[in-house]
């Protein structure tokens, strides 16, 4: 789980251009997550990471009498 809210961040990083700001390691996020592929890639995690635990709840809830 951590590994998607630290997309989320390198995606803010690169949308702000502070990249820059954290050396090497900006240099390689925006190498792989400046193009198309890595952004489409970080989003489509983004999203599942979403509704992968709505659907665990939505599963669960059926089974339950509330």
């Amino acid at each position: 789980m951590v590994v998607f809210s630290f997309l989320g961040r390198i995606q803010i990083l690169l949308q702000l251009d502070i990249s820059a700001l954290i050396g090497y390691t900006g240099a390689i996020f925006r190498e792989f997550f400046g193009n198309t592929t890595g952004i489409v890639l970080s989003f489509s995690g983004l999203i599942l990471w979403i509704i992968f635990p709505i659907l665990i709840s939505v599963k669960k809830f059926k089974r339950k009498d509330l």
